[in-house]
Formats: C-alpha cells, sequence, structure tokens
C-alpha cells in the first residue's frame, strides 16, 4: 500500500464508459477502484465516450468498444503509460502497483481470457509511443471493414490485428486466419479462428519494441468467476463485477459492503472483505487446474482442427511462398 515508484514515468487509469451503462451495472466495480486509487499516485481519467468533447472531435467510431481504443489513444498523449480498463474490472487487493507489470521493452501489453485462450481486448496497458497510437488507431479503424459474419467484434480483430502486427510476412498463415474468421457463424466456429491464431503465434509472447502477451492468469486482472471471486495475494484485479451492490442475483463479491473511498487511504482502511473470500495461492492454482482440465474437455470440436491442415499452405503461392521474408 501507499505511492508506488514512478520507474516507467507518469501512469493513468483509463475508464470508458457510456453514461446509461455506468449509472447501473458497475458501481462495485468502480468503487473499489476509487478506494485503491486513494492509496497511490495514478491519474484516473474516466471518459464519456458519448459527451467527452475530445472523443467527439477525433473518433467518428459508432460502436462502443471501437470508440474505446480510438478515445485510449487520443488521451495516451497525455501520459507515459495507460491502464487501459474494462467498467467491470475492480480492484481486489490493493496491494499491487500497476508497474509491476509493465515491460518496457514493448509497447503494448495484452493477456489471454482463461476459459479460451483468447487474447482479450478490454483491459491492456499501453505506451505512449507513435507506434502504440497508431496500433490503437487502427484498431478502431477495423470498425469500418471488420467482417459482417459473427466475429467477436473488436475482440476477434485484435487477434488478427495482433498476428498482422507482430508476423507481417506471415502472408500464408494470415490468410488461413482471416479465412477461417469470415467463415465464423457462431462462437464455435468463431473459436477456430481464435486457434489459428494462436497456433500461428507459437510459443512466443515477447516481441521487443512491438508487445507481450502475457498468459492466462497472470496478467493484473482475471475473471473473477474462476474462483467465484475468492482471491489470493497474487491477485490485483478481478473481471466481470457487473453489479451496482455486493449481493445482488445471488453474486457474492470479495467484499462486504460496497466500498466508499471516503473511507479509503494509505493503508487497508476502507476494505471491507468477507473473509471466505481470501485464499492461499495453492488454493487458486487448484481451482485454475480444475478449470482448465474442464476448459480442454469442453473446448468448441470445430475450434480443434488445426490451421494448415484445413488451409492451403503451398498450392496458393508456390514456389513464391517465402519471397518476402
Amino acid at each position: 500500500m501507499g505511492e508506488c515508484p514512478k520507474i516507467f514515468g507518469k501512469v493513468t487509469v483509463f475508464v470508458a464508459v457510456v453514461e446509461s451503462s455506468y449509472k447501473t451495472h458497475y458501481r462495485v466495480a468502480q468503487r473499489s477502484l476509487e478506494c485503491y486509487l486513494k492509496s497511490v499516485n495514478y491519474e484516473f481519467k474516466l471518459v464519456d465516450l458519448d459527451h467527452d468533447p475530445k472523443v467527439k472531435k477525433h473518433c467518428k467510431h459508432d460502436q462502443l468498444f471501437f470508440k474505446k481504443h480510438c478515445a485510449a489513444s487520443v488521451y495516451l498523449e497525455e501520459t507515459d503509460w495507460m491502464l487501459v480498463l474494462d467498467a467491470d474490472a475492480g480492484v481486489v487487493n490493493p496491494n499491487h502497483c500497476i508497474e509491476e507489470w509493465i515491460d518496457d521493452r514493448v509497447d503494448l501489453i495484452f493477456y489471454e481470457r482463461f476459459f479460451n485462450w483468447e487474447i482479450a481486448s478490454g483491459n491492456y496497458l499501453v505506451k505512449n509511443t507513435p507506434f502504440a497510437k497508431d496500433f490503437l488507431r487502427r484498431w478502431a479503424d477495423w470498425q469500418f471493414i471488420q467482417p459482417s459474419n459473427w466475429n467477436g467484434a473488436d475482440n476477434g480483430v485484435l487477434q488478427i490485428h495482433i498476428l498482422q502486427t507482430v508476423m507481417p510476412n506471415a502472408k500464408a498463415e494470415i490468410k488461413a486466419c482471416d479465412n477461417i474468421w469470415h467463415r465464423g457463424k457462431d462462437y464455435d466456429t468463431y473459436m477456430a479462428y481464435v486457434t489459428c491464431v494462436k497456433i500461428m503465434l507459437g510459443a512466443n509472447r515477447l516481441w521487443p519494441g512491438k508487445l507481450r502477451i502475457y498468459r492466462r492468469a497472470h496478467g493484473w486482472v482475471r475473471d473473477g468467476y474462476l474462483t467465484t471471486d475468492g482471491w489470493c495475494e497474487q491477485d490485483f484485479m478481478l473481471h466481470g463485477w457487473k453489479s451496482q451492490d455486493v449481493d445482488l442475483g445471488g453474486w457474492q463479491s470479495p467484499f462486504n459492503k460496497v466500498l466508499n473511498a471516503s473511507e479509503c487511504s494509505k493503508d487497508y482502511s476502507g476494505w471491507d472483505w468477507r473473509t471466505n473470500k481470501r485464499l492461499s495461492v495453492e488454493d487458486v492454482r487448484n481451482q485454475f487446474a480444475n478449470f482448465e482440465k474442464g476448459s480442454g474437455r469442453n473446448f468448441p470440436k470445430q475450434a480443434q482442427g488445426l490451421p494448415y491442415l484445413l488451409e492451403p499452405d503451398i498450392g496458393e503461392c508456390f514456389p513464391h511462398c517465402d519471397d518476402d521474408t
């Protein structure tokens, strides 16, 4: 607890919302974030995508999530690093600094979602560089060229946007995944595309000067339902808190009540945790292991094919397949 060392310069926490849903869905998450911010030295930007003058000037997008990434590129110019968050991401353990997950060898940092290995689009770290701003703007502008089928919206776009960015010469591999993406008609067939991108990226998770992808459960935030919102010391933030109160709909949050930022300070004041939600690292690891096995067993059959067996690798480019490498 307390101020975090500014080893990477100014860090800003950025949350983009629309007024209607912000007032009805995210009180628990946002109050926990407010409480955390009382103990640290980060700047906070809460941006209304419908009414913010900078966003209205620079972002002509009309689809929420694409507009969010454009807005992030606009406000990135005011900081050194930015933590972009979904409004339903809350702080469960304030004993962490954002800098723990910053890797200054890269300009963008993402993580994989636990249940399906998809590179998550809602929460990411981004550095104020021309490369990063261009990445965000091109990501946002995919709104206007995205395929019209079941495509995963900005999350679907992110998969191929990353593949194109870190492996621009892998034209056959990009085309194979793009073909599978365009054939998607539901979640299961969409996941075949996610599998394709993951296979093409291989084991590498770090591309210096570009981006990094944290493996599942190793980023700054993870889905809370994986452990029924139980948490351990390793955890920092949990995702998926779309609620105005801690007990609505049978949900038990990690807190006994909605946190009040006026009660929070540079210690644990105001953090009213449920004791049964505090777990050991070993407990969380065991729950991950069980969930991981279930995810593998229940993974869509349509997404278990190998893309290099399903799509042409040589037949459309021989003998010039490697001419651009």
